[in-house]
C-alpha cells in the first residue's frame, strides 16, 4: 500500500525527543497526562510535558478493494484499561440519482450537488460510495464505528433507505448523531415537510438527542443534531451521564457534528472563518452557532475542569483539525466521508496508568 505521512510539529524539542520517529516519516504530536489526585484523565494537544503521551498521524491510500482512505490519529488518554480502536465518518451526503422527491425547482442544484459537489477524487458519488462502505467498516475490525453526522445531503425516502440499509449491514457496534442535513428537506420541499424528514430518520436508526453507549471502560455520549440547540431533557440526561461516567472513572469520547469552541484557543474558529467563510462552531463571540441558556449550560458541563470528556469527534467543517479543546480535553474533526477518507481513532492507555 503506498502510505503518505501528515507532518505535525507540536514544539521545538520534538526533534530531539523522537528522533527514530522521523525514520518512519511519523510526526509526533504531544498529549500532555494531566492528572489530579491520580483520578483525573486526560487527553490533550495543549502543551507539550516532561511526561507526554505521543500522537501520530498516518494517511493511507484507497487499495483496488478497498475505496476509502484512512487517516490513523493514536491517542493516548488516561483512564483507559485498554486501547480502542473507533472508526469516524462524518459529512458523506447521500444524494440518491433521480430520486422522485427532489422538488423540480430544485432538480438542477440537486444535480450539481450529486454530480460536482459530493464526488470523490476518482469520480464516485456518495451514493455510490457508501455502497461499499460499510462492508469496509467492518473488515476492520473496529471496536465501534462513530458517524458525525450529514451522512444524506437531504432526507427522503430514497436517501434514508440507502443510509438504512449500509446501517443494517453493519456487524461492529456504531452511533449515528445527525447533523443537519440529516433531517433538511431543503430539496424535498414539494413533497415533504421538515416533520416528515424527521419521521423518516426516526424509522432509520435510534434517535435520542443525547443518547450513551459504553465498550469496556470508555463511555461515548453522542449529542444529536446539535446544529439545534440542547433540549431540558438532553441536559438533563447529558448531566446525569457525565457524572455517572465521573463515579466510574470512565474516561468520555464525546460525539457531535457541529465542534465545540475551545477554551484555550481560537485557532479553529479561526481557520473555519478561513475555510468556510464563518465560524462554523458552538461558542460566543464570533462563532456563528450561539448557544442559549440550555445549551451554554451543556457546553459548561462538557468543558468544565472536572469533566470526563477527553475527546470530542466532529465533523461539519468539511476539513480535518486536532487541537486543544480544554486544557485537559482534545477536540478533532473528521476528514469529510465525501472526499474518500475516513479516520480510525486508536486510543491507548496513557502513561499514568
Amino acid at each position: 500500500m503506498n502510505q503518505r505521512t501528515l507532518r505535525k510539529k507540536k514544539n521545538r524539542t520534538a526533534g530531539y525527543l523522537f528522533p527514530a520517529v522521523l525514520f518512519f516519516y511519523t510526526v509526533i504530536l504531544t498529549f500532555p497526562a494531566v492528572t489530579s489526585a491520580g483520578d483525573r484523565m486526560s487527553a490533550s494537544l495543549f502543551e507539550a510535558a516532561a511526561d507526554s503521551a505521543q500522537v501520530s498521524m498516518i494517511q493511507t491510500e484507497p487499495e483496488p478493494d478497498q475505496p476509502v482512505s484512512v487517516s490513523k490519529k493514536t491517542c493516548s488518554i488516561d483512564g483507559l484499561d485498554r486501547t480502542y480502536r473507533l472508526l469516524l465518518v462524518s459529512d458523506l451526503h447521500i444524494i440518491v440519482p433521480d430520486d422522485p422527491q427532489v422538488d423540480p425547482e430544485c432538480a438542477d442544484i440537486a444535480e450539481s450537488r450529486l454530480n460536482q459537489m459530493f464526488r470523490t477524487p476518482s469520480g464516485e458519488s456518495a451514493f455510490q460510495l457508501w455502497q461499499t462502505l460499510p462492508s469496509q467498516l467492518d473488515s476492520m475490525k473496529a471496536d465501534m464505528i462513530l458517524f458525525a453526522g450529514d451522512m444524506v445531503d437531504f432526507a427522503t425516502k430514497a436517501s434514508t433507505a440507502s443510509l438504512k440499509a449500509g446501517f443494517d449491514s453493519l456487524k461492529t457496534p456504531w452511533m449515528y448523531v445527525r447533523g443537519d442535513h440529516d433531517y433538511a428537506a431543503w430539496y424535498s420541499k414539494a413533497y415533504e415537510t421538515q416533520k416528515d424528514a424527521i419521521l423518516l430518520q426516526k424509522n432509520t436508526a435510534p434517535r435520542k438527542k443525547v443518547m450513551r453507549q459504553k465498550i469496556g471502560n470508555l463511555t461515548i455520549i453522542g449529542w444529536d443534531n446539535n446544529t439545534a440547540q440542547m433540549t431540558k431533557k438532553g441536559l438533563r440526561d447529558l448531566s446525569a451521564y457525565l457524572q455517572e461516567a465521573k463515579a466510574e472513572k470512565s474516561p468520555v469520547l464525546f460525539l457531535c457534528h457541529v465542534p465545540l469552541k475551545g477554551t484555550v484557543t481560537d485557532k479553529l474558529e479561526q481557520e473555519s472563518k478561513q475555510k468556510n467563510g464563518r465560524a462554523l462552531l458552538w461558542g460566543d463571540g464570533g462563532c456563528y452557532y450561539r448557544p442559549d441558556d440550555t445549551t451554554k449550560q451543556a457546553l459548561d458541563l462538557i468543558q468544565a475542569a472536572d469533566s470526563p470528556v477527553v475527546l470530542e469527534a466532529s465533523g461539519h467543517l468539511h476539513f480535518p483539525y486536532s487541537g486543544p479543546l480544554t486544557e485537559t480535553s482534545t477536540i478533532i474533526t473528521a476528514d469529510p466521508a465525501f472526499q474518500n477518507q475516513i479516520d480510525e481513532l486508536v486510543l491507548v492507555p496513557g502513561h499514568s496508568q
